[in-house]
Order: C-alpha cells, then sequence, then structure tokens
C-alpha cells in the first residue's frame, strides 16, 4: 500500500482553489494577509502546509478569517496520524475576541507545575486567539460543527517555536445547542431542574467551556503522549483538556470574570453534550473518542457521588462535580505525562460502561 498526498490526488479539484487564493492575495490592501493567502494556496499545491501555518500563526488577526487544508486528525481512529480537509471563512467578532483574551489573561496567568517537566513544551506567552462569525464551512468542521479548534493540531515542533492559535465559531456553537446539548438535556433532566436554565445560558455556558478546553490544551503538550498512548490518547488528551479548563474557572471566578450560575450552565452544557455523545458512540464512529471521554467523566463522578440518578433523570451536585476535577484532572494528566497504553486501557475499562436511559 502506497499513501497518496492530498495535492497530488486531488490537484485537479484543489488548482482553481489555489487561483481564487492567489487572487484574493493579489487584490487585497493588506499586504501581510495577501502573502498569506498565496503561500496557503502554495500549500495546496506542493504539500507545503507546515509554512502555512507557521505563516497564519504570525500574522496578526485580520477582519477576515480563511483556512484550508487537511487540519484535523480526530477522524484517524489508529494512528491519529491521517488528517481530513476542512475549510472556513469568517470575520473577527472583535468584541467577543477582546472578552476571551480577558479569559486566556486570567486562566493563564497561574503557572502550573508540570508532572514531568522535561516533556512538557511551554507555548504559553504564544497563544493567539479570535472568535468568528462563520461565512462557509466545510469539510470536517461542517460535519461534526466543531466549536473550537487549536491550531496546529499534531506538530509540538511548530507549537514549541511559533506558538499556537485558538479559533472559536459563534455559529456553530448555535448548531450544536439546538442539534445535541438541548434534546439532551430536555431528556435527563427533571422540568424542575432545566427551569434554573435558559437555552442562552447553555450556549453561553458550551461556548465557555470551548474557550477553556482550548486554553488547557496549552498545559497538556506532553512530547512523548501521543506515542505512549497510541490510539487510545484522542481520548484522553480531549477530556483532559476539559476537565483542566473546567478547572481553571476557579481563576475567572475569583476574578469576578464569571459568576456561580455561570459556572453551572457551564457544567450542565458539558453533561449534556456527554449523553449526547455516548449515544452518538454507538453509531458514529467519530464520535466514539469523544462519547468514550464523556462515559469516563460521567461515571467518574457518579461513582463518587457528584451525579445521582432517580427514575432515569440525573441529578447533579455542582459543589461536589467541581471538587471532583482536580482527582480527575490528575488521573488524565498523569497519563498523557508519563502513562503507558495499559494505563490508558484500565482507567477506560473502569468507566467505559454505562446504560442510564
Amino acid at each position: 500500500m502506497i499513501a497518496i498526498p492530498y495535492h497530488i490526488k486531488y490537484a485537479k479539484l484543489l488548482k482553481p482553489i489555489a487561483d481564487k487564493l492567489e487572487e484574493a492575495g493579489r487584490m487585497t490592501e493588506n499586504k501581510e494577509f495577501g502573502k498569506a493567502l498565496k503561500i496557503q494556496a502554495k500549500a495546496l499545491m506542493d504539500g507545503s502546509y507546515d509554512q502555512a501555518t507557521i505563516t497564519w500563526l504570525k500574522l496578526k488577526p485580520y477582519i477576515l478569517d480563511i483556512t484550508i487544508g487537511p487540519i484535523n486528525h480526530f477522524d484517524d481512529q489508529l494512528f491519529f496520524g491521517k488528517a481530513s480537509y476542512q475549510a472556513w471563512i469568517g470575520t473577527l467578532d472583535q468584541e467577543r475576541t477582546k472578552k476571551f483574551e480577558r479569559y486566556k489573561e486570567i486562566a493563564l496567568s497561574n503557572s502550573r507545575k508540570a508532572l514531568t517537566p522535561k516533556e512538557r513544551i511551554n507555548n504559553l506567552n504564544h497563544i493567539k486567539i479570535k472568535t468568528i462569525d462563520v461565512i462557509l464551512v466545510s469539510g470536517f468542521i461542517a460535519r461534526t460543527k466543531v466549536v473550537g479548534i487549536n491550531l496546529p493540531m499534531d506538530d509540538l515542533s511548530i507549537i514549541e517555536k511559533y506558538g499556537s492559535e485558538i479559533t472559536l465559531f459563534n455559529q456553530l456553537n448555535s448548531l450544536r445547542l439546538k442539534e445535541q446539548i438541548l434534546p439532551a438535556f430536555n431528556k435527563i433532566f427533571s422540568p424542575s431542574f432545566r427551569q434554573g436554565f435558559t437555552e442562552e445560558d447553555l450556549k453561553r455556558g458550551y461556548l465557555r467551556i470551548v474557550v477553556l478546553h482550548q486554553l488547557a490544551h496549552s498545559y497538556l503538550y506532553y512530547r512523548n503522549s501521543k506515542k505512549n498512548l497510541q490510539d487510545l490518547f484522542p481520548c484522553i488528551y480531549e477530556l483532559a483538556a476539559t476537565v483542566l479548563g473546567l478547572r481553571m474557572t476557579g481563576s475567572l471566578l475569583l476574578q469576578e470574570v464569571v459568576t456561580d450560575k455561570q459556572l453551572e450552565s457551564m457544567i450542565v452544557s458539558f453533561i449534556s453534550r456527554s449523553f449526547y455523545l455516548m449515544e452518538r458512540r454507538r453509531v458514529d464512529k467519530f464520535m466514539s473518542n469523544y462519547g468514550l471521554g464523556g462515559t469516563i467523566f460521567i461515571n467518574f463522578m457518579r461513582e463518587n457521588g457528584a451525579l445521582k440518578q432517580s427514575q432515569h433523570l440525573i441529578i447533579p451536585n455542582f459543589m461536589k462535580i467541581f471538587v471532583l476535577l482536580h482527582e480527575l484532572s490528575y488521573i488524565l494528566e498523569g497519563l498523557l505525562a508519563q502513562g503507558t497504553r495499559k494505563d490508558a486501557e484500565n482507567v477506560i475499562r473502569k468507566y467505559e460502561d454505562f446504560n442510564l436511559l
């Protein structure tokens, strides 16, 4: 078997796109943005995606936001190596970008000791964050309705030298709320409990989770975790970022940037999406890693009394959940820092099975 690169296999389809990017690069009055478009066009035709990534990382946020190429690795359930194509075009939401910049300043202001310092990459001084209003999405991001993404995803050498960039998508968050979070929320919580949370509470709560999830990745770049955990890496890595992100909300609470109610909305929205993913995991291969991560979270909280079940409904204890986040985060980061595939398998085996409804 021989692997054929995208830029060779799909050259005829990519050529018109590259031509349009070249044309746009000549038209724009922003010279740096135009240069980035031309480098992106070249990458589509010769596979020089790393150079395009580095160029975007160096570029200051611009009113237009364009990304295209094989970027996301979560379709690859075996080696986490092969990337799926995706694209988006959007305009910068300056107000929310400024708001989440504040989140970044507070959440990453405290120095966290690495479990194995020599193994962890530190890029805290080179993280960019932006929120965009989506005009067009295609490929992987459209199929899965990704709310936030942190790039580059797999090249730690680029992250270490040039940093990373978090992009958040307003409209995709709204779609995920309607299609995934609300149906589960209405199913697993009692009517009286649901009265305490509006759709807007859940929408804003989930977007905050995504922001902190992506920021938390910056504390979880351990050099050999992917090699050590192998096919179990994506599940552990993504859940670890969410759990650590929720823990980091404590700094925002102390600074009165978020309220207790907003933290509860974050937790409720994550629990709801976890149940949605647990159901989808049975029929959608892509959802398996996320669904498995959600199952581990739910079962860990149930085992320790933070979630209780009554007549097929879930009753959360927010104080216990927040306290238990520290213990679960320590377990998951330990796997990333120095765990083996066998270690990860033992944790997954303990918490992977759950039937509620």
